[in-house]
């Protein structure tokens, strides 16, 4: 934002606000009606944002858009959001007067929250795992899919899929259970929270990035640990209908993720740190990780199977992690409702087109999120 002149912020957020309520390129000519410069003047520094990639033009005679980038200074420019009108406070207030009561009480939420900002909302609680690791299997399925089953010791084994590397897929077997014994001796008689601990230092080695094996076990151990950490015991997705403007690859992707209920808790708590006091809203334009999360190339994903981590320019081998869907924006809370031991954790989170309107959706979000610590609580 300091690189950026007062009146390059300007013309782009002016663009950035005309693109979300019309959806479509923006001419220079139609944003001298909301600013106090020349047509030419606004050409040109149309063409020096492009140059510095916060807009890029889909074709010649065409006007612009805004990249994620550009979408995102947009964003941090936003001042406090303005307070929520008072009949959509009592609409969210009704919908989660049930919530305390179980997952059938979250239904009504998040369909009120899809439906009042045209969005896919998604609410969850869960609990954390803190049992010590005992058991880790690895058990092929059919070609590079195999199930992790992990037993801890305060709790019934959890089994997750994955996506083994093709390189130990051979028909003795041999190779799968040397990749066995190695994510055994990295994992058990530890805490989860400990072994993530330990592996994101030993992938952070660029010594461990020689070893294959011991490679693809720290990758495989990163998304054990994730994956079992919480066990999302309440769920509730609402406006799926809503993704279907979306590419039909982006679609399934979408879709996948939210059959796999622990592969979404994870990936929004990935996404939504805790923050004390007040909820604050995290908005990821083109869903950006966070830079807290290890840098991981597009072989070594930690996400769930199924779930693109690069859009069709960003998909290069060796890329870092920048970029989980393109095209969309994801805006949510994270909170921890008071229990006994400490180890519920909560989520509200609305996944939309990046051209949401950020200044209605932020604020609803954080009173949503609000409002579900209170029901959870009590």
């Amino acid at each position: 934002m300091a690189e950026l002149s007062s009146r390059r912020q300007r013309i782009l957020f002016a663009l950035c606000r005309d693109y979300i309520v019309t959806g479509r390129p923006v001419a220079s000519a139609g944003l001298t009606q909301h600013l106090e410069c020349s047509s030419a003047t606004i050409r040109n520094e149309l063409a020096a944002l492009e140059e510095q990639g916060l807009l890029h033009q889909p074709h010649q005679s065409a006007g612009r858009l805004p990249t994620a980038a550009g979408m995102r200074l947009y964003v941090r420019s936003l001042g406090a959001p303005a307070p929520l009108r008072p009949e959509v406070r009592r609409a969210v207030d009704v919908s989660f007067g049930d919530v305390g009561h179980g997952p059938d009480g979250m239904r009504a939420a998040v369909r009120v929250l899809s439906e009042l900002v045209g969005c896919v909302a998604v609410t969850f609680v869960g609990e954390g795992r803190r049992g010590v690791m005992r058991q880790v299997d690895l058990v092929p399925v059919q070609g590079r899919r195999a199930l992790l089953v992990v037993g801890l010791d305060d709790g019934a084994p959890s089994v997750h899929p994955v996506t083994l590397d093709a390189r130990f897929i051979e028909p003795s077997g041999s190779a799968l259970l040397r990749l066995q014994e190695r994510l055994r001796g990295l994992c058990i008689g530890k805490t989860l929270a400990e072994a993530r601990t330990d592996l994101t230092r030993l992938w952070a080695e660029q010594e461990a990035r020689l070893d294959r094996q011991l490679a693809e076990s720290l990758r495989l151990g990163l998304w054990l640990c994730s994956a079992a950490a919480l066990d999302p015991l309440w769920v509730q997705i609402a406006g799926q209908r809503l993704l279907t403007g979306q590419s039909g690859q982006t679609l399934a992707q979408i879709l996948t993720l939210f059959d796999d209920y622990h592969g979404l808790a994870d990936l929004l708590c990935q996404l939504l740190p805790e923050r004390s006091g007040s909820p604050r809203a995290e908005v990821h334009v083109a869903a950006e990780l966070p830079p807290s999360m290890p840098s991981m190339t597009s072989g070594a994903s930690i996400l769930p199977p199924g779930l693109s981590l690069f859009d069709d320019a960003q998909g290069e081998e060796g890329a870092t992690v920048s970029v989980i869907l393109s095209g969309l924006s994801l805006v949510g809370c994270r909170v921890q409702p008071s229990d006994e031991d400490g180890h519920k954790t909560a989520a509200v989170a609305l996944l939309g087109p990046d051209r949401m309107d950020y200044e209605a959706v932020i604020p609803l979000v954080e009173y949503a999120a609000q409002a579900l610590a209170a029901r959870t609580s009590e």
